[in-house]
């Protein structure tokens, strides 16, 4: 389509990619992971694309992918949405270091208030209308209990995958915080980034954009999931 745009916004000291996807002819868009430092950009994006955000996105439940949620419900009024098994997160993003809420404030500044009654979930396969544009949701846990991916094939010649913390150019997520998993993060990829065709976009969490192609042949830890 024609009308449709991705903007990219990398935020704040974890380097953590936000996305703005949007339909200029419905003038809608979604925000996807906006991090820290994030409110006043996106509103900025919004701002000069002329659209207006539908819904929040989020991949997992990660501080630097949710910071600026807060900030941007009270000004947009908009749903958020994420997987229910990362609620843990949303209630404590600290718990993500294994400490204690109160961290957040003494070592970041932040005074975290989730704007609870705007939460909604999503399930495993479940496609999204938003913005005049179809993104299903696919659970891919591993890097967070909840984290999970989104896939459009209405932006664009090519899929494009919105991959969050799972994969990256060249590597994958961690899985060494609280309730990661190696083994678990392998299965959600063969499960849902193979099977993807060879020229789908992966815009990730962190890092520049590559292909699900590239991936298969030259990702160190996604070469060895091809051969099992």
């Amino acid at each position: 389509m024609s009308d449709t745009f991705i903007d990219v916004l990398t935020l704040g000291m974890w380097q953590a990619n936000c996305y703005v996807i949007g339909n200029l002819e419905q003038r809608e868009a979604v925000v996807i992971d906006p991090g820290q430092g994030g409110d006043g950009p996106v509103q900025e994006i919004l701002d000069e694309r002329g659209v207006t955000c539908q819904a929040i996105l989020l991949t997992h439940g990660h501080l630097d992918h949710l910071w600026a949620v807060p900030s941007l419900v009270a000004d947009l009024d908009v749903p958020v949405r994420m997987h229910a098994e990362d609620r843990w997160l949303w209630d404590s993003p600290a718990a993500a270091f294994g400490a204690p809420p109160a961290m957040l404030q003494t070592q970041f500044g932040l005074d975290w208030q989730p704007p609870t009654e705007h939460l909604e979930t999503f399930g495993d396969g479940q496609t999204m209308a938003l913005a005049g544009l179809a993104f299903t949701a696919h659970h891919t846990p591993g890097h967070t209990p909840g984290s999970s991916v989104f896939i459009t094939d209405q932006v664009g010649p090519a899929p494009v995958m919105v991959s969050g913390d799972l994969i990256f150019a060249g590597s994958v997520g961690r899985t060494d915080f609280p309730r990661g998993s190696r083994d678990t993060q392998d299965q959600s990829i063969r499960r849902v980034v193979l099977p993807q065709p060879d020229e789908t976009r992966i815009i990730s969490g962190h890092g520049p954009e590559t292909t699900v192609g590239r991936e298969r042949l030259t990702n160190p830890f996604v070469v060895p999931l091809t051969t099992h």
